[in-house]
């Protein structure tokens, strides 16, 4: 499939960008690596009139970290810096993680973090050529009235897939974002809304120009699970990141954070699951409840590679697994 017609614009300073698109951000699309935004357009559902792509503007790619103030990144750093940097690598295990977990080898040499974090939400029935999805009403996503992966449904289901998000929204990252207007710093939970046709809570004449994380507790237990069908290139149809506080003597909880991704719209911090574990020792019983309470806050539907029941099936297996991990529980 060939690209539609599109101006291609470079800006040269993150000023520059800002001024353009505030005159015409509802035409354009920002492009990073592009790994997911021009696949989209062959398949016809992007059409922007201007692709502005921020690969010229000095120091977007900078990953910097000092104490006490934690990391920063900036939103066009390439996923595999990020899964190679050694301070990422020794503070911020996880990041590296789930960068390393986003397609494949040259996908990653390409693709970028602020890219990862604004992707659009996907779906089997949105996520197809023009011809296919003519054969079949117009979805919400595409301005329809109906979603066509609930049968008639009123509300859009789109799924957002990214890697990154989870594990960073479970460390407490924040984003920055830039417009002519000024700049605001937002937490990444906020960023997502939950509604799939329109996924991000951002302008169109906004630009996301990094990422900053808190300092890890030394004690801190880290890890981040996906499943996807095949080991390279796919998407994640369900993932966890987790974020323990432990007496790594004792395994007693001091605090929890759990995110799960890509069963439904936005990633998901767990509500209650820090209540449930905080001041208690990590022991077999304690971990299954946690577990089921994941079991019953994942509510995927039939819109991707996986059937719903086993996709959160693996959401209350990855939430056990990791609890066990950091507690040292055998099974």
């Amino acid at each position: 499939m060939r690209l539609p017609d599109f101006q291609y614009v470079e800006p040269k300073s993150i000023g520059e960008a800002c001024l353009f698109l505030k005159e015409h951000g509802q035409e354009s699309k920002i492009m990073g690596g592009g790994t997911d935004l021009l696949p989209s357009m062959k398949q016809r559902i992007f059409r922007p009139k201007y692709i502005v792509h921020l690969g010229a503007i000095p120091n977007s790619d900078r990953i910097e970290f000092d104490e006490p103030s934690g990391l920063r990144i900036g939103a066009f750093v390439k996923l595999r810096s990020l899964e190679k940097d050694p301070v990422v690598l020794a503070k911020y295990p996880m990041i590296a993680q789930a960068a390393s977990e986003v397609g494949s080898v040259q996908l990653r040499q390409m693709g970028t973090i602020g890219g990862n974090l604004s992707l659009d939400t996907r779906c089997y029935y949105y996520n197809q050529s023009k011809f296919w999805r003519s054969c079949r009403p117009t979805c919400i996503k595409m301005g329809g009235e109906t979603c066509n992966a609930v049968g008639g449904g009123k509300k859009c289901f789109a799924i957002f897939s990214g890697d990154l998000a989870p594990a960073l929204m479970a460390l407490g990252a924040k984003i920055k974002l830039l417009s002519t207007a000024g700049e605001r710093t937002i937490l990444l939970n906020d960023l997502y809304t939950g509604d799939g046709a329109s996924p991000l809570a951002i302008k169109p004449d906004e630009i996301l120009i990094g990422v900053e994380v808190p300092m890890v507790p030394k004690e801190a237990f880290t890890n981040y699970f996906k499943y996807r069908i095949r080991k390279s290139i796919d998407f994640p149809l369900a993932s966890v990141a987790t974020m323990l506080s432990l007496d790594r003597k004792e395994k007693v909880c001091h605090s929890a954070k759990v995110v799960i991704g890509a069963v439904g719209s936005k990633p998901e911090a767990l509500n209650g699951i820090e209540e449930l574990l905080k001041g208690k020792k990590l022991k077999g019983s304690l971990i299954e409840e946690a577990s089921e309470l994941a079991f019953k806050a994942a509510r995927p539907i039939a819109n991707a590679g996986s059937t719903p029941s086993y996709r959160k099936r693996i959401i209350k297996i990855f939430v056990e697994k990791a609890l066990r991990q950091a507690g040292g529980v055998s099974v």
